[in-house]
């Protein structure tokens, strides 16, 4: 479940859904600034915190932070997790007063942390609605700004086998909303399908594939420019049969 770059066999309709992953289909509890509440608790540190104490801390440094640079694609899982150990370090450092070297240590728990499986939940209707699309003759693509483990996170929540591609920007190289990122699935597919994308994001999944000229459908996080939005994944599908 790589990212994919090789023509996708399209079906007779020639009908393909490009979804986002977190926050549309399932998240991380606690996200990433939980996940470091997390390593501070199970190190006996920050026990006066919250994860709104460390958030400050995440709001600049990933690569989707700068998303109109591209990076080099199939960058090693371990190179990609290294580039982000001095923005946790300086949370445990700054954030929660942990000592210079222990910190460093910390840093690099993150990883282990994050991408427990047990700490993934799909949210409730997205098992359902996957499923319902590709009966109604749909094809799913996933486009996400994600991890270097995505694949085993999908296979662990079970909704790996629903997507004919993915397209990770932590192999791929590039995030949305930059255009690329969606002009790399229009490339990978045969003749000249029907695409749309849905996701949470309206910069990200919205403004990204509608720079690329295809139509969004925004999901769970309104916003006043989106043209199309559903308050969950039930509310999809009557989208796309208008």
């Amino acid at each position: 479940m790589e990212a994919s770059f090789e023509r996708v066999k399209p079906m007779s309709n020639h009908r393909y859904i490009i979804w986002d992953f977190d926050g549309t289909l399932g998240e991380r509890t606690g996200m990433w600034s939980g996940t470091l509440l997390e390593v501070l608790h199970a190190n006996g540190h920050g026990k006066q915190l919250a994860a709104k104490d460390l958030r400050p801390f995440l709001a600049a440094g990933f690569r989707w932070h700068n998303a109109h640079s591209t990076n080099p694609p199939r960058t090693s899982p371990d190179l990609w997790w290294s580039e982000l150990e001095p923005i946790f370090q300086r949370a445990f450092l700054e954030g929660a007063k942990v000592p210079l070297a222990e910190s460093q240590h910390l840093a690099r728990e993150v990883r282990r942390k994050y991408v427990d499986p047990a700490k993934w939940t799909l949210f409730s209707d997205a098992s359902q609605t996957l499923g319902t699309l590709a009966e109604d003759g749909w094809q799913h693509i996933l486009l996400t700004n994600h991890v270097p483990e995505l694949t085993s996170l999908l296979a662990a929540l079970s909704i790996h086998r629903y997507f004919t591609a993915v397209f990770n920007s932590a192999d791929t190289g590039i995030e949305k909303p930059h255009v690329q990122a969606f002009e790399n699935v229009r490339s990978s597919l045969t003749g000249h399908p029907t695409l749309w994308m849905i996701g949470d994001s309206f910069t990200a999944d919205v403004e990204g594939a509608e720079s690329a000229g295809i139509p969004a459908i925004l999901v769970r996080r309104r916003h006043p420019s989106a043209k199309r939005y559903a308050e969950d994944l039930h509310g999809v599908r009557s989208i796309l049969d208008g």
